[in-house]
């Protein structure tokens, strides 16, 4: 049991944030979903981050306001 919870949190651990990505990245400005649509992309394109979908977009509900306060 301790060995299969070990490996399942190591492996969403691996898969990183996609809200966290995304608004660690410079380049583009942070808009709403945006963690969740690049999971979604990712899990289109290898499958695992399907399993951060959930949490991103919890994260990114919860930044909502934030995003709404850097709209101009």
């Amino acid at each position: 049991m301790k060995k299969t919870l070990l490996f399942l949190t190591a492996l969403f651990m691996l898969n990183g944030c996609g809200t966290i990505v995304q608004l660690m990245n410079p380049a583009d400005k942070y808009e709403a979903y945006d963690g969740t649509r690049y999971d979604w992309r990712q899990a289109q394109k290898w499958g695992l981050p399907i399993l951060d979908l959930p949490l991103s977009f919890l994260l990114d509900t919860v930044l909502l306001p934030y995003v709404w306060s850097q709209q101009e």
